[in-house]
């Protein structure tokens, strides 16, 4: 039964993303993502009926995973779309349209 840890380990990684992406640990995430990938690689193919609940709750936790990045990417997109939107309306009361790295030089 060594494959019993693996999928209990998989269910420990879905824990551990869903905190991470609570807690906006984007480097945290990619590192728990690359671990994922190593542990699906050590998985049985076919996976055992043994196994089911646990990837039935790995893929639950997926689906909640990829609504909440996309949900977190829409909403840095929408600050940058704003941060854009700033800079262009100072810009329009005539500020230098370069840094003060580029009139140093």
């Amino acid at each position: 039964m060594k494959w019993a840890r693996a999928f209990a380990d998989l269910d420990d990684l879905g824990v551990r993303e869903a905190a991470a992406i609570a807690g906006a640990r984007w480097d945290e995430l990619v590192d728990i993502q690359a671990e994922r990938e190593s542990l699906l690689g050590s998985l049985p193919s076919p996976p055992p009926p043994e196994a089911k609940p646990v990837l039935e709750r790995a893929l639950v936790r997926t689906q909640e995973t990829q609504r909440t990045l996309v949900a977190a990417m829409a909403e840095t997109k929408g600050m940058l779309e704003r941060l854009q939107g700033g800079r262009r309306a100072l810009h329009a009361y005539g500020g230098p349209r370069t840094s003060g790295l580029e009139r140093r030089a």
